[in-house]
């Protein structure tokens, strides 16, 4: 396992944030790992990737959003605003600022580093996208009755619990998502992409996913179907990263050539 060296960073509130760093080997590129809701910085994935990534000589940096692992905050303050000030603050932190950067994002780490990408990061030069969650949060009170949502409101908190988390979540996640058209990632996308998607994946609709590939102008954005793949795919996580890698170096080809 490779996990880097610990830094904390400060974010927004006087609270900050975990992070592994690995720096590159001399001009290598630098992957930056972004996990999903309720997860990690060393979720399987990210673990994975850091090893093969970290052993060809890449750079390699994963981190806490607020309110997972070990940094701080409480997913009862989570919102998108706050998770895209964590990855700002943690891009404007990182060590080496002339590397070109690879994203990696899964499920709601995907969506958030596509609405962050929206500013067009200059060093960022391709983005990952592993099961995306491009309508979070979004979908999760789509999902909800309006008794439901009347609820969610009047409580102030929302209790979600699946395989992975249980975890009080609250209403301003909701306040602040109305500022977020997913539609918009849709129309202002522009960064290359990789999207990998499981046809079994039972949390978000593969056709989602589909839907953003098809519809994106203005860029390469590719889509891999995993057939037997499942939300999280981590049993396809060697086809993953040398799908990556060979997606990565025609990127590179392409930029280079005259």
């Amino acid at each position: 396992m490779t996990e880097g060296a610990v830094h904390t960073v400060p974010v927004a509130d006087g609270e900050s944030v975990e992070v592994d760093w690995t720096p590159p080997t001399g001009a290598s590129p630098i992957a930056v790992f972004i996990h999903g809701f309720g997860s990690h910085r060393r979720g399987e994935k990210a673990q994975y990737f850091a090893v093969r990534f970290v052993e060809t000589g890449w750079g390699f940096l994963s981190f806490d959003l607020r309110g997972h692992g070990d940094s701080g905050g409480s997913m009862r303050n989570l919102s998108l605003t706050n998770q895209l000030a964590d990855i700002a603050a943690v891009m404007d932190w990182l060590p080496t600022k002339t590397m070109p950067l690879l994203m990696i994002g899964s499920s709601m780490g995907a969506g958030l580093a596509a609405w962050y990408l929206l500013r067009r990061h200059p060093q960022v030069q391709g983005l990952v996208m592993i099961a995306p969650a491009l309508r979070f949060p979004w979908s999760l009170h789509e999902q909800l009755s309006a008794a439901e949502l009347a609820a969610w409101e009047r409580d102030g908190v929302r209790r979600i619990q699946n395989h992975w988390l249980d975890a009080e979540i609250g209403y301003g996640l909701v306040q602040d998502a109305r500022s977020y058209d997913p539609g918009r990632l849709i129309r202002e996308h522009r960064t290359p992409s990789l999207i990998f998607h499981g046809m079994r994946d039972d949390s978000i609709p593969w056709q989602q996913s589909m839907h953003f590939a098809e519809r994106c102008p203005g860029t390469v954005t590719d889509l891999m179907l995993v057939k037997r793949g499942d939300h999280r795919l981590t049993d396809h996580m060697r086809f993953l990263y040398e799908t990556i890698v060979s997606w990565w170096n025609g990127l590179e080809r392409q930029q280079s050539a005259p």
